[in-house]
């Protein structure tokens, strides 16, 4: 077992710590959402603070419950039953176009699992199961204040495309955000 040590992890008050191996990952069910919004939560609440002060205020589980209703791949990963992280992503273009660009709309690391590899297994899950669904390649907007995120995609290889000013996703207030995008490797389904 490892100990927890990340700061924000230590001042939730981070109960049992998680082996630091890799997270099994499956996709996410109906069922599964209310956890995963209480997770999503959870991470957005002990991350940077990116919002203006008042707004952070109305964020809550419920607006992330409003965005896993989307239609996309939501995966989880997770220790037992214990979600430790969740990723969702947009369908890529049907058409099985050779330059299908796929857009991941979120990731987020439970508090007591930050640190320990999850977001990074969690990613990679995801560049797999899109690259077999047909994405050549996989955008994010990353806020541009959030240095831990935009350190996760730049280790697994996401180059920086642009900056701008885009509606965040939960809120739907304008953010400073860096584009980043990765190419996928071509994989072949499986029949």
């Amino acid at each position: 077992m490892v100990r927890l040590f990340h700061p924000a992890a230590l001042a939730a008050g981070a109960g049992t710590p998680f082996p630091a191996t890799r997270a099994p990952v499956r996709m996410a069910g109906i069922a599964d959402r209310p956890a995963l919004a209480a997770l999503a939560f959870a991470a957005f609440s002990q991350g940077p603070a990116l919002l203006p002060a008042g707004a952070r205020g109305q964020i809550d589980a419920a607006r992330f419950s409003a965005l896993f209703s989307a239609t996309g791949p939501l995966l989880v990963a997770e220790i037992g039953d214990v979600p430790l992280g969740c990723a969702l992503a947009e369908e890529p273009p049907e058409g099985g176009d050779a330059g299908a660009v796929a857009r991941l709309t979120g990731l987020w690391v439970a508090p007591q699992a930050m640190g320990q590899g999850v977001g990074s297994t969690l990613l990679a899950a995801m560049e797999e199961l899109l690259a077999l669904e047909g994405a050549a390649t996989l955008r994010v907007r990353v806020p541009s204040g959030h240095l831990r995120a935009l350190g996760l995609f730049r280790r697994r290889g996401y180059v920086m495309q642009a900056a701008g000013q885009r509606a965040e996703a939960v809120s739907g207030m304008p953010l400073p955000h860096t584009m980043m995008a990765k190419r996928l490797p071509a994989l072949a389904q499986v029949a």
